[in-house]
């Protein structure tokens, strides 16, 4: 196997000299945004790390989980974050990637599938994790053959990530409802990420192309602030984003296109965003972005359209006991099986429609003897609303809707803060049963769901905490009215419903220690460190099985349990830097039912042992950079049909990658992902996708990006 067979003799020379040759015209033009990215437009852990931020509690607030930089390592819970920047570099533009860096996360990669199905601690499927965009939980799914996922699948672009935030375990607010074993939300580029702070406009241009199918991408982001309106104090921010990408089939380390999973899509995105402030006090806010993309999975021609729509409103008067959000979100996603197909679905037309509502209260309070207290509560209700209109296969129509009171309350009593939580979720699920018996059905139910945790600062750089929580999961309209999976035109019999299934309910218990130390070696360096313990215990868990000879979805006998230890920590000085996340943990306690890893069901689960290494130097000023990353991961488990848990080998992987700032507005990047090219299939793939080792081969990615 020659180094340079297949991808780099595939890179596309012409358009590889163009993306240089720009870089290099584009450095001659005094761009007037002319200013080295920020923290805050880039996500730059630096610069973020310098700012000691006291201890964070999460409260649920706005549309997103309120955690980036370094916030991560002074929150006494189990999150973390990744920047925009970070994706866009140590992880090639791959969401995917990124999100396998974080401690206790995994996800469902396929190479023909680009959407993105979040595992956190082993679970994912249908609710169990809540996956978001701009705070808009994405709930879209479709049954299409033995291949498919058993779950909610997230689509976004790449090029329009801004980075993402992960709350492992119990999530606090309106985000939590009906939230299983965490949340993961996807920040798409803000007014922050394109205009330098201190401009009142710019613009971003980003260029790329690569090599072994990874033909070319670009985007183009503008944005401007309004301000001293309205007598001084108004301001109104707007921007606008597009973004293009083209990818073709590409091969493993063998050199060998693996058969029917090519990964050739072309994703369209784009994005538009409005913020107006009357005054100091108010701030409203509109948005929209939208997906589109083609390509073939299971056999069929997908066409898919997802477009997410936001408004808030957001008061911050001079009084303690009032910050209020008020949010309100629509996301409505459409899959199309376009004509080529030669299989009996051909024709295919789903839509899935999810909106809702959430208001929120934080109290700051300081009460008597220096005890803070910080108070969240508020309402939220959300509905999904599944619909079929031609072939619907092992998709059914149905509604869930959920609602919640929330509360939680945090006393700071100095180096002690106690946290306690009370929520109320209420679910109903509602839809029509087919044949025999057709008729309008509707199930409900509720929970009280408690929390209490604490935190505890050893010394002012040591914080230790714990939590103990309830969280809980209501069947899906999928799950209660499966009516297994009639061909063609069928919709299939109401005796595969079962109207009886009884929402899944965990107990977990978190715990933890972060450690936040400056001029540990030396004056100017800086370490972070977080390290966390999980145990999780689920009752009435579901899958999809064969009982009394019929196929439908049960609750499991017994109980369904997870433990593990995550790590994740820095260390940053200056001129060289290094990187880590590992999770060791065992969440293969899941029980299979008869049609797991038939399409019905979660197939895959986390592997046992996932590191990511990451280190590099900072060169010519810190003008240079040059980085190195090292993935492992560890023995998994495939579900085979009719055939249980399948073991999967451990693998490991090297990337390389860089940046060069040509000036203080024009910044040129590469990445080599899969550098010593090996073979290997993606854990939590699927077991076929897995032996069929449709892992990428190596890969060079180049581009710039430019501000002006």
């Amino acid at each position: 196997m020659s180094c340079y067979t297949g991808a780099v003799a595939r890179l596309p020379a012409l358009r590889f000299v163009a993306l240089l040759l720009g870089s290099s015209i584009l450095a001659q033009y005094p761009l007037t945004a002319a200013a080295q990215t920020t923290a805050a437009s880039e996500g730059d852990s630096t610069d973020q790390s310098q700012q000691h931020l006291g201890t964070i509690f999460l409260t649920g607030e706005g549309l997103s989980l309120g955690v980036s930089g370094d916030a991560v390592y002074e929150t006494p819970a189990p999150v973390s974050a990744i920047s925009g920047a970070d994706i866009l570099g140590r992880y090639s533009g791959n969401a995917q990637t990124a999100l396998r860096a974080i401690p206790g996360v995994f996800s469902r990669q396929q190479a023909n599938q680009p959407g993105i199905e979040v595992n956190i601690r082993g679970m994912s499927g249908y609710g169990r994790v809540t996956a978001m965009i701009d705070g808009v939980p994405q709930t879209f799914r479709n049954i299409g053959g033995h291949e498919a996922s058993g779950g909610s699948m997230l689509y976004v672009h790449p090029e329009l990530t801004g980075g993402v935030e992960v709350v492992r375990g119990p999530v606090s607010g309106a985000h939590g409802s009906g939230t299983l074993t965490g949340a993961a939300n996807f920040r798409t580029l803000a007014i922050d990420d394109v205009v330098p702070e201190g401009e009142t406009r710019g613009g971003m241009l980003r260029l790329k192309g690569g090599s072994n199918g990874y033909d070319q991408s670009g985007m183009l982001a503008y944005g401007q602030r309004f301000t001293g309106l309205w007598g001084g104090e108004g301001e109104i921010n707007v921007m606008a984003a597009i973004a293009h990408t083209s990818q073709s089939d590409y091969e493993n380390g063998d050199g060998i296109v693996v058969a029917g999973k090519g990964a050739s899509n072309s994703p369209k995105g784009g994005l538009v965003k409005l913020e107006v402030k009357p005054n100091s006090e108010h701030t409203f806010a509109i948005g929209t972005r939208w997906y589109r993309n083609q390509f073939i999975n299971s056999n069929y021609n997908w066409d898919i359209d997802n477009r997410t729509d936001t408004l808030s409103w957001k008061w911050r008067p001079d009084n303690q006991w009032i910050s209020l959000d008020l949010e309100l979100f629509h996301n409505n996603e459409e899959l199309n099986y376009r004509p080529g197909s030669t299989g009996s679905y051909t024709g295919r037309r789903t839509e899935d429609v999810t909106k809702g509502a959430s208001l929120t209260n934080n109290a700051n309070v300081d009460l008597a003897n220096g005890v803070n207290l910080d108070l969240t509560f508020g309402a939220s209700w959300q509905q999904n609303d599944f619909r079929t209109y031609e072939r619907r296969g092992g998709n059914h129509p149905g509604t869930l809707d959920k609602s919640s009171l929330f509360s939680e309350a945090v006393f700071d009593f100095g180096r002690w803060s106690l946290i306690g939580g009370l929520r109320y979720d209420r679910w109903e699920v509602s839809g029509t049963r087919t044949a025999p018996a057709s008729e309008y059905v509707e199930r409900s139910g509720g929970e009280v769901l408690p929390k209490i945790g604490f935190s505890f600062d050893v010394t002012p750089e040591i914080e230790l905490y714990g939590t103990y929580s309830h969280t809980y999961r209501p069947p899906s309209s999928h799950e209660v009215f499966y009516a297994n999976v009639p061909f063609g035109t069928g919709v299939g019999s109401s005796n595969n419903n079962n109207l009886d299934l009884k929402p899944e309910l965990a107990k977990g218990v978190d715990i933890g220690v972060n450690w936040r130390r400056d001029g540990l070696f030396r004056a100017d360096d800086q370490v972070r460190l977080k390290v966390g313990y999980f145990n999780n215990r689920i009752e009435n868990y579901i899958v999809n099985d064969l009982q009394g000879g019929v196929v439908r979805w049960v609750n499991t006998d017994g109980t369904v349990s997870s433990h593990g230890v995550e790590i994740e920590g820095s260390y940053d000085a200056g001129l060289f830097y290094a990187n880590l996340g590992y999770s060791d943990s065992k969440t293969d306690d899941v029980p299979t039912g008869f049609g797991t890893g038939g399409g019905n069901g979660e197939g895959s689960i986390q592997p046992d042992r996932v590191a990511t290494v990451d280190f590099g130097v900072r060169l010519m000023d810190q003008r240079l950079q040059l980085g190195a990353q090292y993935r492992y991961v560890g023995k998994g488990k495939e579900a085979e049909f009719f055939n249980g848990w399948q073991e999967t080998a451990s693998y490991d992987l090297w990337d390389l990658y860089g940046s060069y700032e040509i000036s203080d507005s024009v910044q040129a990047f590469f990445s080599v992902e899969n550098v010593t090219d090996k073979t290997y299939g993606y854990a939590g793939s699927g077991l076929n996708n897995y032996r069929s080792e449709s892992g990428r081969g190596r890969t060079f990615i180049v581009g710039m990006t430019a501000r002006f």
